[in-house]
């Protein structure tokens, strides 16, 4: 489980895209950049990464190797983005 103490939501609500989030682990490691989208299926996040043009594809920088983990960061995320909406 993640000490996650901070979020922050930057909204663009571009189609599917509803903006960028930055989450801080335990007060000392900040990650930014988490893309979340909406699709059928529900809501889901996308980690920072940068495009591979040789290879056509994203590099991701940083990434949950746990399921769980993604789950508890999308879930913490739109916490915080529910809470801006309201």
């Amino acid at each position: 489980m993640l000490d996650i103490t901070e979020v922050r939501i930057k909204r663009i609500d571009k189609g599917n895209f509803l903006g960028y989030a930055s989450i801080c682990i335990a007060d000392s490691i900040v990650i930014k950049e988490i893309k979340l989208f909406n699709s059928k299926d529900g809501k889901y996040i996308i980690m920072p990464g940068q495009k591979v043009k040789e290879q056509n594809r994203i590099r991701n920088f940083v990434y949950p190797i746990k399921e769980d983990v993604r789950l508890e960061i999308l879930e913490k995320i739109l916490e915080k983005y529910n809470e801006e909406t309201e």
